[in-house]
């Protein structure tokens, strides 16, 4: 009688515990991951509404055709890519994307550049800015800083797991879960420790 009774008590305990456990961890139906995601676009629309993210509507605005990222797995023509999210609130499922390659994609090494030559290019982007300093009606026009890297031309047999890209592509890769690149930079290794 005893084992029965406690039986019957481990019964009904397990019976509750699996009800409270389905309301507390329900399974993700199509409706409920509709309504998730009209969730997550009224919390973007409230941030950027309140000024937390006021560049927000412009970064959704905007067309994004390159992406950083560590290749994960290379498959033929297919290259998988964990890319740095595009945007803060990005959807978390275009955070690996598949990036396709062919004979016209171009493929470059970052190398670092002659730390002399950098020098000297530093030198003279400072001169400009003394320049424009002095004289700010006399030069219009952006500067861009030099870089510490140039691209070296390569082929796609260099691109290996865990090394970290830059893939450009000629459309609007922003919401694209696959896309073909036209190139695609591969990060040298002091680029590589400076992101990480």
């Amino acid at each position: 009688i005893i084992s029965v009774f406690i039986a019957v008590i481990f019964f009904g305990l397990g019976y509750i515990t699996s009800k409270s456990h389905k309301q507390l961890c329900p399974q993700t139906t199509n409706e409920q991951k509709g309504d998730f995601q009209a969730g997550w676009d009224a919390a973007k629309q409230r941030l950027s509404e309140t000024g937390f993210m006021p560049m927000l509507d412009d970064i959704e605005s905007m067309e994004i055709k390159t992406a950083n990222g560590e290749v994960t797995e290379i498959n033929g023509n297919k290259i998988s890519v964990k890319i740095y999210p595009l945007e803060p609130l990005a959807d978390l499922e275009l955070d690996n994307r598949v990036v396709e390659v062919d004979e016209n994609t171009k493929v470059y090494q970052s190398v670092v550049k002659d730390q002399k030559e950098f020098q000297k290019e530093l030198d003279e982007f400072r001169k400009k800015i003394d320049e424009r300093i002095n004289n700010p009606e006399g030069n219009t026009g952006p500067l861009t800083p030099p870089s510490g890297f140039i691209k070296k031309e390569t082929n796609l047999a260099a691109i290996k797991i865990g090394q970290q890209i830059t893939v450009t592509a000629e459309q609007d890769i922003k919401n694209l879960e696959q896309f073909k690149a036209i190139e695609i930079i591969i990060q040298s290794e002091a680029v590589e420790g400076a992101t990480n």
